[in-house]
């Protein structure tokens, strides 16, 4: 692995410079348990102050010099000065201290001291004189819970502030992760290995090197993750075990049930182990007891001691402390949410499965969790334990919602049944393995009207408003949450579940009053149940998030994603972050940042694998294509378009016009804007067969982006429908480019940036300048200019169509234009015959379009130059 910066420690640093400028301290004390960076910090407080003109000096103690008297400080003695016996100490000082007054001559005198508890006594005393006669300025290292008896006294008497070195901040751990890795990192993962390492410096590099050797992190989907199964190795282990082996019996086993378990609630843990042992392993440093509500949680002092302690787990004897946590578990009352998914994963651990309806349960809460590869593992359990259509029916959503639905299929019964409880949970897998398997909305929403009348008939009614939103009937969706609305009977999930579809489906309508009023009212039913329906705000703010985004409002589409996004991943479950993570791309390849929008997506198609319950990879891949589009990257839009073509199904109808816009972008980056436009206007069309009027005026304006002819009348019927500030700010730029309009493409630029739209204002900007500069209106032209510059720096070097054709005017003169215009259409023969030139400079002048334009062929002409025009008003020299 690479060396790694120094971060994180900016205060501690400032700390120390800070203590030797004031000259009261004689010097400072770093201390912290081991690998924590105290070494690092002082090394670097020192390699900072030579520079400065301070004269430095470095000792570092080891255990091997500790039996040399003064063997650790030789190099702060007399060159060829040798002490003639061990009892002469006294000249040993007497010398050391002449060469730092030597020394320190005109300047001061700094000594860092690595594990000064290692020094022996004589190199103690040695490094304590020169602090107290001010003779050096000392910066020693020190592990936590051991002392070196000269520096304590120094500290006691408050000559050397003592300094414990905290762990490093999680934005500091950050830099060190991406420092190691090329590329980026999987937010759940970095959330992983950020616990792992828990601010340790040491434990993180270990862990790293050790990951990415045994490919436990690798990359996926051009993103890194973290899969899991780590083992410690090397100098981490080492260290880890020094502290576990002397351990006793008792201890040992505390560590073990940890291991397996952690946290334990004391009370679980004392049923297994007397009170006082838990004890001794709280003051050896291993385990830490917390008060967390009226519970006292038991979990080891790092956690790397569970993975080492677990690795040296025997098979036989880890079944057995599982079965011994289960049993104990389950003879307390379950009060805890929390209580069910453990007991159920410790008695399939433990080999024992004596309670499946709490392996159900379990298995519930897995799947709430986001976390589906353990809800598989214990639905299976469940199911072998105690066969049942219900057990049938759970292991069937949890393989659907993994994306495998012919096995999801297999497993549920072809007939229904006829109990109530058995038809409830028959009906509710049917329908989402019939839909999102196979996009038969239809077949899935008979399975559905069987529940009619019966018990959760709400639930079935909530189910159903998410198939009709993702099969794009947006006014059904608000039917089907009216009617939960006004019944009055329905319960918290299905309510939940229709207003989150109603939030996004008003949102598609451009009803925007609406879409709030739903989210609303979801909202504070999702924020009163958290701890029973753990998805519904996640749910709710990622409907909001998309009906922001179709409206056209994308810097609030943005907030709702991001911060939900960093909140999901700070809380149990940062798995479920994977939809904020990939809205947030649309949003930000709407909003004109396509690099970052690559970034989200890559990641969010990677976090989908294996768990893509809504079918999302084929839209965020879409979207990954148009970002790509808008880099300029033809060749990678085009694999990830086709990758995405790939998985094409009859499944998320609702995002089929945006997949479209994705052909269309694709088709621009390869230069072939004519098939572009047509691309766009078939989405346009798709999107109103579909009934979503704001995705089909987006589409209508990439018509005219793409170079087609701006529809204003299409886009001003849609306006009237919707009233959005999109809409009309859509109207206002189609109408600005149609007539040559500068004052309504510069306003339509500053309504597009008040929406975070900056790629439509950096381009309607740009056109301004273009119109203003044939008119030859030269101060206004400076002003749209600066004010086109601004926008597209925010847009991290999009490339679009409008932008580049302004861009042309500006580079190429009035006859390489021409010329240029021409070769998109004829050959050199023609073109020269038609100017009254030689074909020799006709190759000439194109030589030089084809430098200034940094293009290399005829084919690229077409896309770059298409409309650009020539006006006699234009000077032939510039």
């Amino acid at each position: 692995m690479r060396s790694w910066p120094f971060v994180g420690r900016d205060e501690e640093l400032g700390m120390i410079r800070s203590c030797l400028s004031q000259g009261e301290a004689v010097g400072v004390v770093v201390s912290g348990e081991a690998g924590i960076g105290k070494t690092r910090l002082v090394r670097e407080a020192v390699a900072l102050l030579g520079p400065e003109g301070f004269h430095t000096e470095w000792v570092a103690a080891t255990g091997a010099l500790a039996s040399i008297p003064f063997g650790a400080v030789a190099n702060l003695l007399p060159a060829g000065w040798r002490c003639a016996s061990e009892r002469e100490g006294l000249s040993v000082l007497t010398a050391a201290a002449a060469r730092m007054h030597a020394c320190g001559k005109g300047r001061r005198v700094v000594i860092g001291v690595d594990d000064a508890n290692l020094l022996d006594p004589g190199s103690a005393a040695l490094i304590g004189q020169l602090a107290a006669q001010r003779l050096a300025f000392v910066v020693a290292t020190c592990r936590s819970g051991e002392s070196c008896e000269t520096i304590t006294v120094l500290w006691k008497d408050g000559q050397a502030p003592w300094l414990d070195l905290p762990n490093l901040p999680e934005t500091a751990v950050d830099q060190l992760v991406d420092h190691t890795l090329d590329g980026d990192v999987e937010g759940a993962s970095r959330v992983r290995l950020r616990g792992l390492a828990a601010g340790n410096p040491l434990a993180l590099r270990e862990l790293m090197s050790t990951a990415l050797t045994d490919r436990t992190l690798r990359l996926h989907h051009g993103v890194w993750q973290f899969t899991g199964g780590y083992r410690p190795t090397g100098a981490i282990r080492q260290l880890l075990a020094n502290r576990l082996d002397p351990l006793a019996a008792g201890p040992r086993l505390v560590a073990e049930l940890l291991a397996c378990g952690e946290p334990l609630p004391h009370a679980v843990l004392a049923q297994l182990v007397d009170p006082a042992v838990i004890d001794e392993a709280e003051t050896h440093g291993l385990a830490v007891c917390e008060r967390e509500g009226h519970r006292v949680q038991v979990r080891l002092a790092h956690p790397l001691y569970g993975e080492v302690v677990r690795a040296g787990i025997p098979v036989g004897r880890a079944r057995q402390l599982w079965w011994r946590l289960a049993q104990a578990l389950l003879a307390t009352p379950l009060r805890r949410r929390d209580d069910l998914l453990r007991a159920a994963v410790w008695q399939v651990d433990g080999g024992a499965v004596v309670r499946p309806d709490v392996v159900r349960h379990g298995t519930r809460q897995a799947i709430d969790r986001a976390d589906l590869a353990l809800a598989e593992r214990l639905a299976r359990a469940a199911r072998d334990a105690e066969p049942s259509v219900h057990a049938d029916a759970l292991l069937a959503e949890v393989l659907e919602y993994r994306g495998r639905s012919a096995e999801a299929a297999a497993v549920l019964p072809e007939d229904p049944p006829s109990d109530d409880d058995g038809l409830l949970r028959w009906a509710l897998a049917r329908a989402e393995t019939t839909y999102w398997g196979y996009g038969a909305a239809v077949t899935a929403e008979r399975a559905l009207d069987l529940l009619r009348g019966r018990p959760g008939e709400d639930l079935a009614e909530g189910i159903r408003s998410w198939i009709l939103l993702y099969d794009g009937r947006c006014a059904a969706v608000l039917d089907v949450a009216e009617s939960l609305l006004n019944g009055g009977r329905a319960g918290a999930q299905a309510l939940i579940w229709a207003m989150a579809a109603a939030t996004a489906a008003a949102g598609f309508l451009g009803l925007a009053k609406e879409a709030t009023e739903y989210h609303a009212r979801g909202q504070a039913l999702a924020r009163a149940n958290t701890a029973e329906l753990p998805w519904g705000v996640v749910e709710l703010d990622i409907a909001r998030c998309l009906a922001f985004l179709v409206m056209g409002e994308v810097q609030a589409a943005w907030t709702v994603a991001d911060d939900g996004y960093h909140r999901v991943l700070s809380g149990q479950s940062p798995l479920m972050a994977v939809g904020h993570v990939g809205f947030r791309g649309l949003v930000e390849c709407a909003a004109g940042r396509p690099v970052s929008a690559g970034r989200s997506l890559r990641e969010a198609i990677s976090g989908l694998d294996g768990r893509d319950t809504l079918r999302l990879t084929r839209t965020f891949t879409a979207g990954l294509a148009t970002a790509a589009a808008l880099t300029g990257d033809a060749a990678g839009a085009r694999s990830r378009l086709d990758h995405a073509e790939q998985a094409a199904t009859d499944v998320n109808r609702l995002f089929s016009p945006w997949t479209a816009l994705a052909n269309a972008w694709t088709l621009a980056a390869e230069n072939r804007l004519t098939d572009a436009s047509i691309a766009a206007l078939y989405a346009a069309d798709l999107a109103r067969t579909i009934g979503l009027p704001t995705v089909e005026a987006l589409a209508c304006y990439d018509v005219l982006r793409l170079g087609g002819a701006a529809d204003c009348v299409r886009l001003e019927r849609l306006d009237a429908v919707l009233g959005t500030p999109f809409s009309r700010a859509l109207v206002m730029a189609a109408r600005g480019h149609k007539r040559g309009d500068a004052q309504a493409l510069a306003a339509a630029a500053d309504a597009f940036t008040q929406l975070g739209q900056h790629l439509l204002a950096a381009e309607a900007a740009t056109s301004a300048a273009g119109v203003h500069r044939r008119a030859g209106l030269r101060s206004q032209v400076t002003t749209a200019r600066e004010r086109a510059a601004e926008l597209r720096a925010r847009c991290e070097g999009a490339v679009t169509p409008l932008l580049e054709r302004e861009q042309i005017s500006r580079v190429l003169t009035r006859r390489e234009r021409e010329v240029a215009l021409l070769a998109a259409r004829y050959s050199s023969r023609i073109i020269a015959e038609q100017l009254g030139v030689s074909v020799a400079t006709v190759n000439n002048t194109l030589a030089r379009v084809y430098a200034k334009l940094g293009i290399s062929r005829r084919a690229h002409l077409a896309a770059l130059v298409e409309a650009a025009p020539v006006t006699p008003a234009e000077s032939d020299t510039r």
